[in-house]
């Protein structure tokens, strides 16, 4: 770790950890029945019942009893993964030492102002969401960053083997785990010699997580009981009406949730190609789209009375309008995975880059196959929304880079 990325981490935690304090911790929600259920005398025992009867999130249930009902404990290891999320994110978007500060502010302006509350609120400031959202995803990310280090920088073989541990660890979150093995059967595709060794290594550790999930009895139950609780209509809806509304809520999160941070992602674009005309004009074109669908999300609101995330049915979730809604964000996704490749001339970073952008919509639009895709609120948006924030500070880094020389 540079002297740079140190002062990040140390910064980012003690200003994180006074902001928890002085804000003060409060249960709800959740919150509540984690408490009541982490007084169980046999936690090991609990977890067996709860994967054979609800969930597959072991690793993360098994933190979430042990630190709900100690709420300073929560905070030290909320502001420790705050802090491993913007120095790791810093890491790998940045090419300097330099770089790596402004990467952090950046990032962070990102999250902090550009983002809907609700985001911020319910998948980094509630112990419950933050445990289950936010620290795989650190993990994940200082996963990343140690391969980068692995691929750029002499490591020795003990650090090495934390990688696969972080990946499997953050792989006990359904989005995480689907980002994590696209994310890494890329890496273990373009990199050669230990890199590819150790992608190959986290690969296999993703892909025991993503097994240990699918063969949960407890995962088909819950999806049984949660579609008759949160949404009945859900059993009548066909695979492309899901594939539709996880397409809508990726729409939402666009133009609802992070417009901002796109604005800047096809600004940036629409200024670094310089030479090729083509490349820049399809990037001014998909600027004023998002400027002008920005307009039109914030009218929907008062209009069709809905906030943030419109909520679709089996009624009109293949009508004109969720299809039209579906249609908008695959043209966006095809434009922007070819500007992005053609953006970078290095191929290997070319294809992580493209890798990276395709799995910033998979943790969403798979949200359409669950029952809970409307129960949950934004903070179903928070692997997508930080891959996002991410994606936008490497492209403001480097187009500042490219105006400068």
């Amino acid at each position: 770790m540079s002297r740079n990325l140190l002062y990040i981490f140390l910064t980012v935690f003690f200003i994180a950890f006074l902001y928890l304090e002085i804000r003060g911790i409060h249960h709800y929600a959740d919150d509540f029945w984690f408490s009541n259920e982490a007084r169980t005398p046999d936690i090991i025992k609990w977890l067996t019942i709860r994967y054979q009867t609800w969930s597959s999130r072991t690793p993360i249930e098994f933190a979430l009893l042990n630190v709900i009902n100690h709420k300073l404990v929560w905070v030290i290891f909320n502001s420790f993964f705050i802090a491993l999320t913007t120095s790791s994110l810093a890491y790998v978007v940045s090419n300097s030492k330099k770089e790596e500060i402004y990467s952090a502010l950046i990032f962070i302006l990102i999250i902090i102002v550009t983002i809907k509350k609700g985001f911020i609120k319910d998948g980094i400031l509630w112990m419950t969401g933050s445990i289950n959202y936010l620290w795989p995803f650190a993990l994940s990310m200082a996963g990343f960053a140690l391969l980068k280090c692995i691929t750029h920088e002499n490591i020795s073989n003990k650090k090495s083997l934390v990688v696969p541990f972080f990946f499997f660890l953050s792989s006990f979150s359904e989005q995480l785990v689907v980002v994590n093995i696209i994310l890494l059967t890329s890496s273990a595709l373009v990199y050669r010699g230990t890199s590819q060794r150790i992608a190959m290594a986290s690969l296999l550790a993703a892909a025991v997580a993503f097994t240990y999930i699918i063969l949960s009895p407890g995962n088909t139950m819950r999806l049984h009981l949660e579609t008759s609780r949160w949404n009945p209509d859900f059993v009548n809806l066909s695979i492309l009406e899901k594939i539709t509304m996880g397409l809508n809520l990726s729409y939402d999160q666009l133009f609802s949730v992070q417009p901002v941070a796109l604005i800047f992602i096809y600004l940036c674009l629409s200024l670094s190609f310089h030479k090729n005309l083509i490349a820049k004009c399809l990037s001014l074109l998909l600027l004023t789209l998002v400027i002008s669908l920005t307009f039109i999300q914030e009218k929907s609101f008062s209009i069709m009375e809905f906030d943030t995330i419109y909520q679709f049915s089996s009624i009109n979730a293949i009508s004109y309008f969720a299809l039209a809604r579906a249609t908008i964000v695959i043209l966006i996704a095809i434009s922007t995975t070819a500007l992005l490749f053609f953006y970078q001339k290095d191929r290997k970073v070319a294809w992580s880059l493209t890798a990276t952008y395709i799995t910033s919509y998979s943790g969403t639009v798979m949200m359409g196959l669950s029952p809970t895709i409307y129960a949950s609120g934004q903070r179903v948006l928070m692997v997508s929304g930080m891959m996002f924030s991410a994606l936008a500070t490497y492209l403001i880094i480097k187009t500042i880079k490219y105006i400068k020389n």
